[in-house]
């Protein structure tokens, strides 16, 4: 088979074909830390500069070797969006990692009826963001599929009202009519920014589900305030859409299935090749391989052991095309950026297909 682009390759999954080899997706956030500090960029000039934030996103392709563009690169731009305030206090190596919300937009439950939907393209985070992807729209059109990130609205909303998590989690008991109102708010924007990046040249659009996970919720609390809001904007994007469920998604399968989405994303303590008999015809699978402990293999392994264990994960769920190699969570900034490299790498030598699409 003749070597595919990037983008040729990440198509040829969703259009139900084979690849010349398994695409490497990433959700790199703040793993973008290794470029920033040789560049010598703070967290705050990179989220807040589009040429700066351009450069750094290159890298993800042209040093990583990823198949595709992923940003924005941090969970708070949505927050920002609607009022909250940031600082940039989380010391992490030599620079300041990702902003951390200090005022929030909504002191109270009962201010959140008066609570405005922004307009992304009038948001200057937003702006950032749009302005990066057109130009990277610009040097690298039909070659590499670029990723647009939005929050999941639940876990969106922690960033938006006062009390994060402690406060959001009593109101699906206590004031679900509240609840659903700031969520169908937070789709509101995420739908018409999702829109705008797609406008702008995004390929398709990435969604987490990070603090609604099954450590802190049931199956019906999950379905009613996070699979019925993914399934919304994956049906008003109309473009590839992936989900990402943080934790063991294995209670939530079916509803993430439901959704729409094109590609699920796994952490690491799922089950792939389980989980590939079961969905593995109906949705692109993605994942997993281990970053969220500091146990796991690329934090702590060798690139070695990394290889390995991504050929594992491939084996067990690249058959008929339908897979992308990608890490349990986000490439982020603890990850030895030798393992980044060794991930990458493995499915050049490992996750090439044969005739019978294998």
């Amino acid at each position: 088979m003749r070597p595919m682009s990037a983008l040729q390759r990440v198509q040829a999954t969703i259009d139900r074909d084979i690849p010349d080899r398994v695409p490497v997706v990433l959700f790199f956030q703040s793993a973008a830390q290794y470029a920033a500090v040789r560049e010598d960029v703070t967290w705050c000039e990179l989220l807040n500069n589009h040429s700066k934030l351009y450069h750094n996103v290159l890298q993800q392709y042209e040093r990583y070797g990823a198949d595709n563009f992923f940003l924005p690169l941090d969970f708070r731009l949505t927050g920002e969006a609607f009022g909250s305030k940031c600082e940039y206090i989380m010391k992490c190596g030599l620079g300041m990692r990702m902003p951390v919300v200090t005022k929030f937009a909504v002191n109270s439950i009962d201010d959140i009826d008066d609570l405005e939907v922004p307009d992304p393209k009038n948001v200057p985070r937003c702006q950032t963001v749009l302005r990066t992807i057109s130009d990277l729209s610009r040097k690298y059109d039909n070659e590499v599929p670029i990723i647009g990130f939005l929050n999941s609205p639940a876990d969106a909303a922690t960033d938006v009202l006062k009390g994060h998590y402690s406060t959001i989690f009593p109101m699906m008991a206590t004031n679900k009519a509240v609840l659903h109102l700031l969520l169908k708010k937070i789709s509101d924007f995420n739908v018409e920014f999702g829109k705008a990046m797609i406008n702008a040249g995004a390929f398709g659009i990435g969604s987490v589900s990070g603090g609604f996970n099954d450590l802190t919720v049931g199956r019906d609390q999950y379905k009613e305030f996070v699979s019925e809001y993914q399934a919304g904007i994956c049906k008003a994007m109309n473009v590839p859409y992936c989900f990402h469920q943080c934790q063991d998604a294995t209670p939530f399968l079916e509803d993430m299935v439901s959704t729409g989405c094109g590609a699920i994303s796994f952490h690491e303590l799922v089950d792939m090749g389980s989980v590939k008999r079961k969905y593995g015809s109906k949705v692109i699978l993605a994942g997993n391989v281990g970053v969220s402990e500091a146990t796991d293999v690329m934090c702590n392994g060798t690139p070695e052991e990394v290889e390995m264990e991504a050929k594992a994960v491939m084996d067990s769920a690249k058959e008929n095309g339908m897979f992308w190699l990608s890490a349990g969570c986000e490439v982020h900034h603890a990850l030895r950026e030798e393992n980044i490299f060794a991930l990458v790498g493995s499915a050049k030598k490992y996750g090439t297909y044969d005739s019978m699409g294998r």
